[in-house]
């Protein structure tokens, strides 16, 4: 099923796809309702998208009106099409592809900076989304009052630890649910 970039200025773009074990692109209706809710938040943020795949998050926040968007994976073919989609959209003057992974953006390509948004959308069942918030917590990536989107598996929840985040909203999509984190200054 191909993936559309949903409003905007790129508005029903396709963008390319990867096909590699693990990947497993956020649904359309995800994307949807994702993007609802972060309307007020994304004009003129600077995003963060981790666990990039195809780039779809951080390419509907540039679309929408986001600033810039830097994507990170470790796949190399993730961030071979990442590239051929910002190309595609022709939004190469606000975004960056970074091959690598979560924990070293801040100190290999994101020095300094800081996100309004992040993104991430990590493999289901493999311990990140606890990893992730750990690191954005002890990193300085985030602003002051910036949000995290986690989405994972409804089992990832359970014991999940988000202090230094407050939880703003929460959504659920038969197995995936979407944590909208809120930094707390």
């Amino acid at each position: 099923m191909p993936i559309r970039i949903i409003a905007g200025e790129r508005r029903g773009l396709i963008l390319k796809t990867v096909e590699f074990e693990g990947f497993r692109p956020t649904l359309a209706r995800v994307r949807e309702s994702l993007f609802g809710i972060l309307t007020p938040i994304v004009e003129g943020a600077r995003v963060l998208d981790l666990f990039a795949g195809t780039g779809s998050l951080g390419l509907e926040a540039i679309s929408r009106g986001a600033a810039s968007a830097l994507f990170v994976d470790d796949n190399r073919f993730a961030v071979k099409t990442i590239e051929a989609n910002i190309a595609r959209a022709q939004f190469g003057d606000r975004c960056r592809a970074f091959l690598g992974d979560y924990d070293t953006v801040g100190k290999r390509v994101a020095r300094g900076e800081q996100f309004d948004l992040v993104f991430v959308d990590p493999p289901y069942m493999q311990g990140y989304p606890q990893k992730v918030v750990e690191h954005l917590r002890s990193s300085n990536l985030i602003e002051p009052e910036g949000v995290v989107c986690l989405e994972m598996d409804k089992h990832e929840t359970r014991e999940l630890d988000i202090t230094g985040f407050r939880l703003a909203r929460d959504k659920k999509y038969g197995n995936t649910v979407l944590w909208i984190l809120r930094r707390e200054i």
